[in-house]
């Protein structure tokens, strides 16, 4: 399985009973889901969302087979159109589970953060924008994909239609170069003095947490049943 878009966040939040953490981490499984279903144009995938108390610190992650990626691509057509609209996808559902999250555990957004690690998509997306910025050969590229798909599996067909789509990419304009000499000289400017850092304020202690329990929901496909396992880790 190759990684679509996996989302980590943290959520500065009270303590809760273990059966509301569970409850509340179930009900965010299936509201993040009803996002994913409506949202990601792939045929079949795997969510997983591992959450812990203390505050909460949650991963969600979406997955699918080489096949079911290149499916979805396939479905709109233009190879390039396909990588970027997929793409736009996995940004709003990853973006969908963090907003989601805070709702649940009650949090504003002045009280959490998350962080976005782009799967093959995002790579697919950079893979051509550079080749089309000219930093590496479309053969380079393919051999780049041949090398990290290894494990996957991935169909002929697949690497044929990537290498010529690589091929057909329209190439970016070269950057102009800085050595025109028409270009007007920089006027000079005052720099403003440094200011003095403030002194920081001393930070409260956290109270104590009496016990951290971690919840791992998974799907492995759409048409599988649902897996809770949650466990006691402090």
């Amino acid at each position: 399985m190759l990684d679509v878009v996996t989302t980590s966040f943290y959520i500065k939040s009270p303590e809760f009973r273990k059966e509301e953490f569970e409850l509340y981490s179930t009900e965010l499984f299936d509201e993040w889901e009803r996002y994913v279903e409506s949202v990601l144009n792939l045929p079949d995938y795997s969510l997983t969302l591992v959450i812990e108390e203390g505050s909460i610190k949650g991963t969600g992650k979406v997955a699918a087979a080489v096949a079911a990626l290149y499916f979805g691509i396939g479905s709109y057509g233009d190879f390039i159109g396909g990588v970027q609209n997929i793409r736009a996808q996995a940004e709003y559902i990853s973006n969908a589970l963090f907003d989601q999250a805070k709702r649940n555990f009650g949090c504003t957004s002045a009280r959490g953060n998350s962080k976005r690690t782009g799967g093959e998509v995002f790579y697919l997306d950079r893979l051509f924008e550079r080749v089309q910025r000219g930093v590496i050969t479309p053969d380079q590229a393919m051999d780049e994909v041949r090398q990290r798909w290894s494990d996957e599996g991935a169909s002929a067909k697949l690497i044929n239609e990537l290498s010529r789509n690589l091929e057909d990419a329209p190439r970016y304009p070269e950057q102009m170069t800085l050595s025109d000499e028409t270009w007007e000289e920089c006027t000079e400017f005052e720099v403003a003095p440094e200011k003095e850092p403030l002194p920081r304020i001393p930070r409260s202690p956290e109270p104590s947490i009496t016990q951290h329990y971690r919840i791992e929901i998974y799907r492995p496909s759409k048409g599988d049943k649902k897996k809770i396992r949650v466990t006691k880790i402090k």
